[in-house]
């Protein structure tokens, strides 16, 4: 009876009869048979959806979307891979490259998960309804020519006020401004490059100077022989943590990659674990 009720109310919804009687018993009329036909495939569509959040739910397959900047790319996200390959393998990581600006733009748009990020004393602009956890904090060093730290081990950036300077992506050049007016001075910057590699090639060929966090050192793996990265006195630090939407419940994508960067051990770049 609780099928023939439901089948009735489909019939008068539709205003066309979905069954008719064949002797002792039923089949399905021409307009039937098109509506099961295309209930197979809303059944097994709807069955596929539910696969789907089921997996999420437990974290066991879907995909990660993940946007970070440079040098955590050499770094802290090969790590991550290495740590989920073990703990979801069913997950696939989707990554994308980005500066902190163009990376919190992308979870604003949904169009990835969460951000890696680094921030320079608060200073990060974070999209409404976002919400940044810190993970681990690291020093910025001076890189400058062998020859003109000679005789030096740390900087005091008032006493380069007087130097040419290489500056970085827009965050790190504007942290490069800020500090260099804490010490009583602008920069004057002559060159320009977010590559790593490239900044401290040219800060090794002399001429000019730059700051890099450790970060980016770590990345690049290796001084040139004629550099030399020196720790600031007083030192100044940069942040690194994860950028997500604030939702009364947290995703299973959000919760996983935190997971999974809670197990990456900073200290082999030199990153101290915040708090």
């Amino acid at each position: 009876p609780a099928v023939s009720q439901r089948i009735k109310r489909v019939e008068t919804r539709l205003a066309v009869p979905l069954i008719e009687r064949q002797g002792r018993g039923i089949r399905l009329t021409t307009a039937g048979n098109i509506l099961a036909e295309h209930g197979r495939t809303v059944v097994a569509e709807i069955d596929a959806a539910l696969a789907a959040i089921d997996d999420l739910r437990g974290e066991r397959g879907g995909v990660l979307r993940l946007v970070g900047f440079p040098s955590a790319s050499a770094t802290i996200v090969p790590a991550m891979m290495r740590r989920l390959a073990e703990e979801a393998p069913e997950v696939s990581l989707q990554y994308r490259e980005a500066e902190p600006p163009g990376a919190v733009a992308l979870l604003r748009d949904g169009e990835v998960d969460c951000a890696l990020v680094f921030d320079y004393a608060g200073a990060a602009e974070l999209p409404a309804g976002s919400v940044f956890t810190p993970l681990w904090r690291e020093t910025v060093s001076l890189v400058l020519s062998e020859e003109r730290a000679a005789g030096q081990d740390s900087a005091h950036l008032g006493d380069f006020a007087e130097e040419h300077w290489i500056a970085g992506c827009e965050k790190c050049r504007g942290h490069l401004l800020a500090a260099a007016s804490e010490n009583g001075f602008e920069p004057d910057i002559i060159q320009e490059t977010d590559n790593v590699p490239a900044m401290l090639a040219m800060a090794a060929a002399g001429g000019a100077v730059a700051l890099v966090p450790g970060l980016a050192l770590a990345a690049a793996r290796t001084l040139p022989e004629d550099a030399a990265a020196l720790p600031l006195d007083p030192p100044r630090y940069r942040t690194i943590g994860l950028v997500s939407m604030d939702t009364a419940n947290e995703s299973p994508q959000v919760r996983l990659c935190k997971r999974l960067l809670s197990h990456v051990d900073g200290t082999a770049w030199h990153l101290e674990p915040v708090a």
